[in-house]
């Protein structure tokens, strides 16, 4: 960041030079865009808001693809 603005078409390079360097498998910007939208989601972020967020036209895509695929809250169990 330091020597120059950040592109948008470098952003896919330094993601994956970023994975190669943590030794883990290169993701794309849509899979880390799907996360964030998930995470939002299970935290209880409204979703209309992660909606704008996304860039969809409706709430509804985002309940539809992020809501429904959100991890439930454990509940816990008497031991």
């Amino acid at each position: 960041m330091e020597r120059k603005p950040f592109s948008f078409e470098k952003y896919p390079l330094a993601i994956k030079g970023a994975c190669t360097v943590a030794g883990i498998p290169p993701f794309t910007q849509g899979r880390f865009r799907h996360s964030v939208a998930t995470w939002a989601i299970e935290k209880r972020a409204d979703p209309a808001s992660v909606a704008a967020f996304l860039n969809h036209k409706s709430p509804v895509t985002t309940r539809r693809f992020y809501a429904t695929r959100a991890v439930p809250a454990k509940i816990p169990t008497p031991a």
